[in-house]
């Protein structure tokens, strides 16, 4: 008797242990996450996401469920590895607007802005401007306007290799670069503009 009441208490609290293991989650569904990184401004492929189980109760905001309705979207902020892909992070599936993540602007600079460049820019590439001012009865001086602009595509005849070309929109017709700058930013390069001349030197990648 006494080594029948032993196995018993042994399994209730072994049965006791596994319940406690599995979480109050409720049903598992379907929800669609990224399964490599997958930067802003870059058009959402399917080998890009796959689904995974999650607890319905637990479904981040505005969670996809369907991989269907993410492929073609654009993604308006960084997705990480493992992350949920949600609608509020992508854009519209076309349009020019639709490759400039939120809270940024596309700005577009003509191709001079290139000349002089010892390795020509791509999309995703990070580069400095810099504006050069003659004061009047002075000396040229220059001044780093921005600092990192991130690269959003380097149009011209048959060669542009920006996002925007995935949708067949927002090219560069005279070969010229396109960035994606804050709102400050982009006053700031349209008075660099107005005053001096424009130049782009390339700057380190660190994203």
């Amino acid at each position: 008797m006494l080594a029948a009441v032993v196995t018993a208490l042994a399994v209730y609290s072994y049965l006791s242990y596994l319940r406690d293991q599995i979480p109050l989650s409720g049903r598992m569904v379907p929800m669609v996450v990224a399964a490599a990184d997958i930067d802003s401004g870059v058009v959402v492929t399917a080998a890009m996401l796959q689904i995974e189980s999650h607890p319905e109760r637990y479904l981040p905001d505005q969670a996809l469920s369907d991989t269907d309705t993410a492929v073609g979207r654009v993604a308006t902020v960084p997705i990480l590895k493992g992350e949920p892909v949600t609608s509020r992070r992508l854009g519209s599936d076309g349009g020019s607007s639709s490759v400039v993540p939120d809270g940024m602007r596309a700005y577009s600079l003509s191709p001079q802005t290139l000349e002089g460049l010892a390795l020509a820019p791509k999309a995703g590439d990070r580069v400095d401007v810099l504006a050069t001012f003659v004061p009047s009865g002075g000396s040229p001086e220059t001044a780093t306007v921005i600092k990192a602009a991130k690269v959003a595509s380097v149009g011209g005849s048959g060669g542009d290799t920006g996002v925007a070309s995935q949708f067949g929109v927002g090219a560069s017709k005279g070969g010229g670069i396109t960035l994606l700058l804050t709102p400050g930013q982009a006053e700031a390069l349209a008075q660099a503009e107005a005053l001096g001349k424009i130049a782009l030197v390339l700057a380190p990648n660190a994203g």
